[in-house]
């Protein structure tokens, strides 16, 4: 009985370990995809409800990724990632992970209750509709609330933001105590994450600092998405 528990909890963390790397790597094309969105769709988030409304009537599926559709479907997978980075790390150190995760998974769900996506899109069809000034006023008022409270810059996102980026800093300095990890996927981990909290919370008070963190941290994470996918690829085959 012993042994056969032995084996299920080999069983499901080498599927664990597989799915953070397929996630990894779900990341790592997702950031290459942000960027193509941005370089080659005319405008980024629009800036008011009638230009909301505009580009969703010119192109519904080019006015989506500019509302960042990809975001809302591929963040909540952090879920499994940050899981499996979890089961990998806890040993010896179970409460600091569990604080990791905690921060982690706390943040991926409030970016979860942020998104107004299908809201935007419901008011934009009824605005399309709305056969008088007045009806169209309302709906504009709708929609500029919405935007105003966009789910990366109200303080949701701020909150949200220091909750992952703290646990995945608390994730990275546990993977330079370890040898789960190498060292390098540790130290690529606590700057990139380290740069994007700080971009958060140094950004409040001073603007540029913000951004120029971000742009350090962007390349960072591609690097780290691929190290930490390859290293969950091999924990997979190790626990089999």
């Amino acid at each position: 009985m012993k042994n056969q528990a032995m084996y299920l909890t080999d069983l499901s963390s080498r599927y664990l370990y597989k799915a953070g790397g397929f996630t990894a790597l779900l990341f790592l094309i997702y950031s290459f995809a942000t960027i193509l969105i941005l370089v080659f769709l005319k405008g980024g988030y629009p800036e008011t409800a009638q230009e909301c409304f505009n580009m969703l009537e010119e192109d519904k599926f080019a006015a989506l990724l500019r509302l960042d559709i990809i975001s809302i479907i591929v963040i909540p997978f952090y879920y499994l990632l940050f899981f499996s980075l979890y089961q990998s790390l806890k040993t010896g150190y179970e409460l600091i992970a569990q604080i990791a995760l905690f921060c982690t998974l706390a943040g991926v769900t409030i970016f979860i209750s942020d998104v107004n996506l299908a809201s935007i899109v419901i008011i934009n069809d009824k605005y399309q509709q709305a056969t008088t000034p007045e009806i169209k006023q309302q709906l504009l008022a709708a929609c500029e609330g919405m935007l105003a409270s966009d789910m990366w810059i109200n303080t949701g996102a701020i909150i949200r933001g220091i909750l992952i980026e703290t646990g995945a800093v608390i994730f990275s300095i546990l993977m330079l105590k370890t040898t789960i990890f190498n060292k390098t996927t540790g130290w690529i981990g606590l700057l990139t994450h380290g740069f994007d909290l700080s971009s958060i919370v140094i950004g409040l008070f001073y603007q540029p600092i913000k951004e120029a963190f971000i742009m350090i941290a962007g390349p960072l994470y591609m690097v780290w998405f691929v190290l930490i996918g390859v290293r969950l690829f091999r924990l997979g085959k190790e626990n089999s």
